[in-house]
């Protein structure tokens, strides 16, 4: 049912002229890199609180995500079956569960529920925006429905662990330990389990796991940098939000530039420099680390300073 679900929705794009897939391409993209300053500002400008919870979201969300790609290992549904033709490039990593679901949720449904109280309307539009990911990645052919269904519950369970932990203030240290066990059990397991061998037509692997490993060191490394973050707050800069003034949001955009930048640009050039020390994928994982230990506690100094807020 599910490969006549995608080739019924292939039949659509290609019966409407692909008059969609723009905007369904597009949104991808804006999940899988736009959204990632969107809990960075919310923690600098508008609730320390909130936008903590949101990176936590998105960062644990993530990884438990690739952990479950890495253990059930579900080839696309383009691979399963051949009349099936993605309606974007390829995709080279594994199907279950969907990753820009887990994301989206995590993030436009982490802010509707921010939001809830202040705007009904805005929190109901970034729910719906949840929904409407998970049918786009049907729409371009590179999920089925049990992939954005599975990443959809993923997610929702990562919130709720997550929005309990933080309920309980006083035990935030243990919850932050389990989190660093978390994420040393998780690189362990998937940098030593094996993985399927299949390989195309062209007899390339289908799927080569060894690169999609440092998918997970970038994820762990941001849990790390969020947590020793949060510590390092916590303890010596106790900084406020900027608010949502000129001033705050002028500091915050200019911390957002540098951090695109830390995070995008640099990285290969940070990546290669560790790796003959490290290996690749401790680069990876320093690199992510610096990044959101950078959000976290680098650039809230500045905003400390900068709007005079003590």
């Amino acid at each position: 049912m599910d490969i006549e679900y995608l080739l019924m929705l292939q039949n659509f794009r290609e019966a409407t002229g692909n008059v969609l897939t723009p905007f369904m391409i597009w949104l991808s993209d804006f999940v899988h890199g736009g959204l990632l300053i969107v809990p960075i500002f919310v923690y600098w400008c508008l609730s320390k609180r909130g936008g903590m919870f949101l990176m936590l979201s998105m960062s644990v969300g993530d990884f438990l995500n690739d952990i479950l790609k890495m253990t059930f290992c579900v080839y696309r549904p383009f691979v399963k079956d051949a009349r099936l033709i993605p309606a974007v490039k390829k995709l080279s990593s594994y199907s279950f569960p969907s990753g820009h679901t887990t994301t989206a949720t995590e993030i436009f449904g982490g802010v509707a529920v921010l939001s809830r109280k202040k705007s009904r309307l805005f929190s109901w539009l970034c729910a719906a925006l949840v929904l409407v990911v998970m049918f786009a990645r049907n729409y371009l052919g590179v999920h089925t429905p049990q992939d954005v269904i599975v990443g959809l519950v993923a997610a929702l369970a990562v919130m709720c662990a997550l929005s309990v932990m933080m309920l309980h203030r006083e035990r935030e240290n243990l919850f932050m330990l389990l989190g660093i066990v978390f994420v040393a059990a998780g690189l362990a397991y998937v940098s030593l389990k094996s993985y399927p061998a299949d390989v195309d037509a062209n007899g390339k692997l289908i799927v080569n796991a060894a690169g999609k490993i440092g998918d997970l060191y970038l994820y762990g490394g941001s849990i790390a940098g969020l947590i020793v973050g949060r510590l390092a707050e916590r303890r010596y800069i106790k900084f406020r939000e900027s608010g949502f003034n000129v001033r705050g949001v002028i500091v915050s955009c200019v911390g957002l530039v540098l951090y695109y930048a830390l995070y995008f640009t640099v990285r290969n050039d940070i990546v290669s420099f560790l790796a003959p020390v490290i290996t690749e994928w401790g680069g990876v994982f320093v690199h992510a680390f610096v990044s959101a230990f950078f959000a976290v506690a680098v650039w809230p100094c500045v905003i400390k300073l900068a709007c005079r807020r003590v």
